[in-house]
């Protein structure tokens, strides 16, 4: 991604996106472009319109846990989606958090595995029968078996259609 100011994802020969690398990573066109750019990828959650602002993801207890949209979809969206959200996206929720990222949504999720690099920490976290990644400042990680609030920025999530894989 530092070669090059535009650059193509290309998938079995078909080019699936060409252009900056900020935009493809920010804005990735599809799952698969999505998945293919970023260390530890994408997480893919999936979810369920429950509004044009909002949407149900199954949540740690097997409940849903229903998360506000930053902007509303288009008319015409599917009801099933996938949510996506880089591990950097996800933080340990608190007040000045949400005083200073508005769009954060909160839920609450199991820590599973705790992975220190040094200047970060990933951690594993479940929500129902899923895991997703989140990377986290050292001083603020997670411990490994505790049940921590998790702050998910949908100012920076996408949104799929599960059918065709494309980004609505």
């Amino acid at each position: 991604m530092t070669l090059a100011s535009r650059i193509a994802v290309m998938n079995q020969g078909s080019v699936q996106q060409f252009d900056t690398p900020k935009r493809i990573y920010d804005r990735p066109t599809n799952m698969f472009v999505a998945g293919f750019m970023g260390s530890p990828a994408m997480n893919f959650i999936p979810a369920r319109l429950t509004g044009s602002t909002s949407i149900a993801v199954r949540a740690a207890d097997g409940g849903d846990a229903t998360l506000a949209l930053a902007a509303p979809l288009p008319v015409g969206a599917p009801k099933d989606v996938v949510l996506g959200v880089r591990p950097e996206h996800i933080y340990r929720f608190t007040a000045d958090l949400k005083s200073r990222k508005p769009a954060v949504e909160s839920m609450q999720a199991p820590v599973e595995l705790v992975e220190p690099t040094g200047a970060e920490t990933l951690a594993v976290l479940r929500l129902g029968d899923l895991e997703i990644t989140g990377r986290f400042e050292p001083d603020d990680a997670p411990v490994m078996g505790e049940t921590i609030t998790l702050g998910i920025d949908m100012s920076r999530a996408c949104l799929f259609d599960p059918a065709t894989r494309a980004l609505l």
